[in-house]
């Protein structure tokens, strides 16, 4: 049975999104920060036993929390309403099974990212930074500037798009960002060697994202020295870290398992526009 989010089962649906913190971090967050409207965002669903056993939010992307067979094929109809999608993302069974049922009442899809491991960091195995050389520090104002093109330039190597069309809802996206205090960079001699921030966080762990190193930066060693510190960092305010990535991108699959992350998970993408 599907029902909307609303003040009666809010607390319900986040001790169910608590049950696998690291693959639902996005949506717990969204929901436990008011950021999505009671009743139009979020639709649950529950099982013959009244229990619920499955999460879709539907805003720019839409987000598919659990894997339950059921759950994804109840959500077929929220998903072909949704409208202005740019992608579907969640655990790779269950965008599987919702995208070959809803296919067709979308565009071909702009790229599919089929394999997308889970890793998470607990502060047990964190490991110190090699490098005392680096500046690393949460970024300020003062350096949007620089970091606005180094991310649009890592968002376009993702989804495509031109870096340098980055326009001010994008810079203004980013000085948000900077300001909450979430963006980390670290600099060399050189300059800006390395940045990530933190996209989302619950009272169990905080999603790490815009992982990047300038090309002309890399193979130096100062993206695992710089995470290695900002991990160490965030894990003295956080219980744990935890991020995806494509299982493509070997270098970056290397640092975090170097860093200390451990896989505990798969997820899958489909990148409409």
């Amino acid at each position: 049975m599907l029902e909307p989010l609303s003040s009666a089962n809010v607390d319900e649906t986040l001790g169910y999104l608590a049950r696998r913190p690291f693959d639902n971090i996005y949506v717990h967050w969204l929901i436990a920060s008011r950021q999505v409207g009671r009743g139009s965002d979020v639709t649950l669903w529950r099982d013959g036993a009244g229990r619920i056993a499955g999460v879709c939010y539907v805003g720019v992307q839409i987000v598919l929390c659990g894997e339950d067979p059921e759950a994804c094929d109840a959500f077929v109809d929220t998903a072909r309403r949704a409208r202005s999608i740019r992608m579907i993302v969640g655990p790779r069974a269950a965008v599987e099974r919702l995208w070959s049922r809803v296919h067709d009442a979308f565009a071909a899809p702009a790229a599919v990212r089929r394999s997308q491991p889970v890793y998470a960091l607990e502060r047990s195995r964190v490991r110190a930074a090699t490098d005392s050389a680096l500046d690393v520090a949460r970024a300020t104002l003062d350096e949007l500037d620089e970091i606005v093109p180094h991310s649009a330039a890592m968002i376009a190597g993702e989804i495509g798009g031109d870096p340098a069309r980055a326009g001010s809802e994008f810079r203004g996206r980013t000085a948000r960002i900077i300001d909450h205090g979430w963006w980390w960079r670290a600099r060399a001699a050189e300059g800006l060697v390395f940045m990530c921030n933190v996209g989302s966080v619950s009272p169990y762990t905080a999603q790490l994202q815009g992982v990047w190193t300038p090309p002309e930066m890399r193979g130096r060693g100062y993206a695992t020295a710089a995470l290695a510190e900002i991990t160490r960092r965030l894990l003295a305010e956080h219980h744990s870290l935890c991020l995806y990535v494509n299982d493509f991108n070997a270098p970056a699959v290397a640092l975090y398992e170097r860093v200390g992350f451990e896989r505990v998970g798969e997820f899958q993408t489909i990148i409409l526009l």
